[in-house]
């Protein structure tokens, strides 16, 4: 059998629309986003390959759309109003959920306590933060922002990520700590690291097979979201219907090619007898 193949999945599932993500066609999707869904819709394991493992987790987040970043919390953004303008102004939006771009105010970007992010997530975050061999600011989309200490506080830019171990020890600093600090994201920008969420450490790595939908009319923007991981293997039979649809398919190509070949040289052959007819 073929070697193990990791299905990296972050696919979206309405609890009333089964999975299928109908704003990708309302809205469209931005241009960077390259991904798509590796498992089959209706939950059932991808045909022509035994599951090796599985891993899962769910993650709960709200979701504001950028309008609200003037509003008070919890409906709301107000005290980082203006360090998430700052950071989102300087980079390319990378798109919701499937990469849906609802375009103007009404994009969306995803909350979560950075507690509530895994470990390697966060280690990925804050080495990304440190690296400065790169200027470019789109190098990473994930804003880490203190909470405001009172109700007046306002929060000016992202946290400076947390020292190594071995320079915390040596300066003796205590930096802020996860459950003091949030992240903010576009939620197109987790498709990036999806193994990060789910993998702990295992070859069994994910796509976010489900998430919910804030309750906006209620005031609400909590949500949940879903990742799933599987590790799996090319069966035979598997890899004996793929190599047939390919050969399929490149016979139909090659078929069409041909046609094309016919109709060009047709229309060349009427063009010159067109020419011949004038010359008479």
């Amino acid at each position: 059998m073929k070697a193990n193949l990791l299905f990296v999945a972050l696919a979206i599932r309405y609890a009333a629309l089964a999975a299928t993500n109908w704003d990708i066609y309302g809205y469209g999707i931005v241009d960077t986003f390259r991904w798509s869904r590796p498992f089959p819709d209706d939950g059932t394991d991808p045909g022509g390959f035994l599951v090796n493992c599985r891993a899962e987790g769910t993650f709960h987040a709200m979701m504001y759309k950028l309008s609200d970043l003037l509003t008070e919390p919890p409906e709301g953004l107000s005290p980082w109003h203006d360090a998430i303008e700052d950071f989102l102004g300087r980079r390319s939006y990378m798109g919701s959920w499937d990469g849906v771009d609802h375009k103007g105010h009404d994009r969306e970007i995803v909350v979560m306590e950075y507690a509530g992010v895994p470990g390697p997530a966060r280690d990925w975050i804050e080495n990304q933060q440190r690296d400065t061999s790169k200027t470019d600011d789109g190098k990473w989309m994930f804003a880490v922002f203190r909470k405001p200490e009172n109700q007046t506080d306002k929060v000016t830019g992202t946290v400076k990520p947390a020292l190594t171990r071995e320079a915390a020890d040596a300066h003796k600093a205590s930096p802020i700590s996860a459950k003091n600090k949030i992240v903010v994201f576009p939620a197109g920008a987790i498709y990036e690291i999806l193994p990060l969420w789910v993998s702990k450490g295992s070859k069994c790595e994910p796509w976010v097979t489900s998430h919910t939908k804030p309750r906006r009319d209620l005031g609400n923007r909590d949500i949940t979201f879903k990742i799933e991981a599987m590790a799996v293997t090319e069966t035979e039979e598997g890899k004996h219907t793929r190599l047939m649809w390919e050969k399929m398919h490149r016979t139909i190509r090659r078929n069409e090619r041909r046609m094309q070949r016919g109709e060009r040289q047709k229309v060349r052959k009427e063009l010159n007898e067109g020419r011949f007819k004038d010359e008479l």
